[in-house]
């Protein structure tokens, strides 16, 4: 009996301890599994996203790097200024005598700014006598004269010790007018010619002209120094003086008020230095480069004049104080295409028809030789550097 209490006890113990072990089993089913170690690491990634903002401040470190780079900029400007700023220009004086197209060279250097552009500021003057200009020149009032070169071989002669530096005109650019009454070189007999002060190119002109046709000059002509070509005009149409030497542009003035042209003595080709520039020799010795740059200056010029006619036109007529288009053209075409040269030098067959004139009165003029006034070393070096190829 007891066995068979026990045995029927069984099966419900067994029922039991399949539903409680069925339940345990259920339960770790459902429980959560535990977190693997790696998930546990994903915060890990987070210095890694830090980074990118150290990478981010690397770039405003290499943006200030560029203020750096800019503020050298300021400091190379104040050499850039210091190349391209002028020189300081160097104040000189300068003169002209009388008002002819023999002088388009200069004066074009002058408005065409050419002097500033070698470092120069050059007060130009006018002075109608050469001989008062190269006075000036030698007291040292002028650091350059483009003039006559009959004066500054005199004056060099006497001690001035002056140096024809340019020829700007080489031979005579003039003719020899007369009252419509005077036919002939030899109706001036007894009768008075308008030129230059003694020594300078007009004198030098009326008393070659004269004796070219047989005529004295003082002994049978008397010789009037009556300042500039203008001058010689006004003293011919006013009945004063019988002839004149004048140049272009006055001979067509001389001509439009009907007076006679006597001697083409430009058709002569007469060697002789009627423009010159010249310098004290002192000054060349101790100022080799302000004599080179206005050289410079009148070569250019001289370049401009012979390419640009019309310009040259305008600039003849400021100087000549007037706007007749047939003067001016006169003045341009008798000077600038036939008589000044590229290479402006002095010529030693020029010097030497002024020293065959002072001869006779002045004793020193007979053992000179042209060589002892003239001194073109520098604009030699021009010409030899290519700069003057450069401007054609």
């Amino acid at each position: 009996m007891i066995c068979g209490r026990n045995c029927s006890r069984s099966p419900m113990f067994i029922v039991v301890a399949l539903i409680v072990l069925v339940s345990i089993l259920f339960g770790c089913a459902q429980a959560p599994a535990p977190s693997p170690p790696t998930p546990t690491q994903v915060p890990k990634a987070a210095p890694a996203k830090e980074a990118k903002p150290e990478a981010q401040q690397a770039k405003p470190e290499a943006k200030e790097a560029k203020p750096v780079a800019k503020e050298t900029k300021p400091e190379a400007k104040p050499q850039k200024e210091v190349a391209k700023a002028p020189q300081k220009l160097t104040k000189i004086n300068a003169a002209f005598s009388a008002i002819t197209g023999a002088h388009s060279g200069l004066w074009v250097a002058k408005e065409r700014g050419l002097f500033e552009k070698y470092g120069l500021d050059v007060d130009l003057k006018d002075i109608a006598s050469g001989s008062t200009a190269v006075q000036a020149l030698v007291a040292g009032e002028l650091q350059f004269a483009q003039t006559g070169g009959g004066p500054v071989v005199s004056a060099s002669i006497a001690g001035g010790d002056l140096a024809l530096i340019a020829g700007t005109i080489n031979v005579l650019v003039f003719s020899l007018y007369a009252r419509p009454e005077i036919k002939t070189v030899e109706d001036l007999k007894g009768k008075a010619v308008a030129a230059g002060q003694k020594g300078t190119v007009g004198d030098f002109v009326a008393r070659y002209t004269l004796k070219k046709f047989g005529v004295e000059p003082d002994r049978e002509v008397t010789i009037m120094g009556s300042g500039g070509p203008p001058e010689r005009l006004a003293a011919l149409l006013s009945g004063g003086v019988q002839a004149a030497v004048i140049g272009p542009p006055t001979t067509l003035q001389a001509k439009r008020n009907g007076m006679r042209e006597l001697v083409n003595i430009t058709d002569l080709a007469i060697p002789y230095p009627q423009n010159q520039i010249a310098v004290k020799r002192q000054y060349l010795a101790s100022n080799q480069e302000i004599v080179r740059n206005f050289l410079k200056a009148v070569v250019e010029g001289i370049a401009v004049a012979k390419k640009d006619r019309d310009f040259t036109i305008k600039v003849i007529g400021k100087y000549s104080k007037t706007e007749d288009k047939e003067i001016l053209e006169e003045a341009y075409d008798a000077h600038v295409p036939k008589a000044l040269p590229a290479v402006p030098y002095p010529t030693k067959e020029a010097v030497q028809a002024v020293i065959d004139e002072l001869v006779s009165s002045v004793p020193q003029a007979k053992d000179a030789k042209p060589e002892q006034f003239i001194d073109s070393r520098l604009l030699k070096e021009l010409e030899d550097s290519g700069f003057v190829k450069t401007l054609y």
